[in-house]
């Protein structure tokens, strides 16, 4: 009995030992972050105040002549300049008041068309600048249009080494004089390349009389598109704009001397030997496609690659008479720009 005792009180003592001794705190285990996810879509950020316009609108223009006076048939130019320069629209269009008396181009080009006065309107959004234009009765005198073509290029089979040149004292004035010209040179596949420099040089100057010669010149499909490139190449107050396009195709012309050729005008022309064309007929237009370079200083590799044709077609206006062009994208592309010590002096 009393060793019963004993281990009883044994037990509790041990049981209130252990119970008053310190529990062990948990060691923390470190717990699993988030990691990011790709967004195999990621949306921009949008901004809580957005400014389509970081330049602002055109306020004003400005022009370097606001009175002009002309000879029926005489051209000028007037240049526009929108103000701010970082207007974040810079186009300007033109107006005449008038059409019979004077017409205006989006590259401001004025032609006086009969006596009398019109007012000519440049704007750029809500800005507007304005020139006051006299034609006089007596006709601009123009010097006899003189054209000369040296050198012969194969019209059915590509031979080497062959090389044309056109030289002219200056563009035609009038779809008359065009056709003129035409019958010079327009038998030769050169010559239809010459002249769709001269025609694309008389766009910019008059839209509706470089439509008609463009026209003469093309395959339909082709003039359209070049108009429709030029109207963009042509216009004022935009870095896009290339007034000089056709100069770059002229010798003696080249982004470091403005684009300002030698006189006379002279055209160069090549056989292109990466088309070596020969007899055979193309589909479309039942005759040979004839594939010749023109020279330029305005492109990197030297040269554009143009192609005529002379068809029976019955919707073409080649009338198996005249060269026409049936591809030139090289000319209705930029040129490389003007340095800014010189300035483009037009053609004549």
């Amino acid at each position: 009995m009393m060793m019963m005792a004993i281990v009883a009180v044994t037990c509790v003592t041990c049981f209130a030992s252990c119970k008053d001794d310190p529990v062990p705190e948990p060691i923390p285990q470190p717990q699993p972050q988030p990691q990011p996810q790709p967004n195999p879509n990621p949306q921009p950020t949008p901004n809580p105040n957005p400014n389509p316009n970081p330049g602002g609108e055109a306020k004003s223009i400005k022009l370097d002549r606001t009175e002009l006076t002309l000879k029926v048939g005489e051209r000028a130019s007037i240049k526009a300049e929108v103000e701010p320069a970082n207007a974040a629209v810079k186009l300007v269009s033109w107006k005449s008041s008038d059409e019979s008396v004077a017409t205006v181009t989006d590259g401001g080009e004025v032609v006086g068309k009969s006596a009398g006065k019109a007012t000519l309107t440049a704007s750029c959004g809500s800005a507007r600048a304005t020139c006051q234009v006299t034609v006089k009765k007596e006709q601009q005198a123009l010097a006899p249009i003189q054209v000369q073509m040296t050198g012969a290029i194969n019209h059915t089979q590509y031979t080497a080494g062959q090389s044309a040149t056109i030289t002219f004292n200056r563009f035609p004035a009038s779809v008359e004089e065009f056709k003129q010209v035409r019958e010079q040179i327009g038998r030769e596949p050169q010559g239809a390349i010459a002249l769709q420099v001269m025609a694309h040089e008389m766009f910019r100057r008059d839209r509706e009389i470089g439509r008609a010669c463009i026209e003469l010149n093309s395959t339909g499909t082709e003039g359209r598109k070049a108009m429709e490139r030029l109207k963009e190449l042509y216009r004022a107050g935009d870095s896009y704009a290339r007034p000089y396009l056709m100069a770059a195709f002229l010798k003696g012309a080249h982004p470091d001397n403005g684009y300002n050729p030698t006189k006379p005008y002279t055209i160069e022309i090549t056989a292109d030997p990466g088309h070596k064309y020969d007899s055979t007929k193309d589909y479309t237009f039942q005759a040979p496609i004839v594939y010749l370079r023109i020279k330029t200083q305005g492109r990197s590799q030297g040269f554009e690659i143009i192609s005529v044709v002379k068809t029976f077609k019955p919707d073409e206006p080649s009338n198996g008479t005249y060269f026409i062009v049936n591809s030139c994208p090289g000319l209705y592309v930029q040129v490389a720009p003007i340095s800014y010590e010189h300035k483009f002096l037009g053609l004549d």
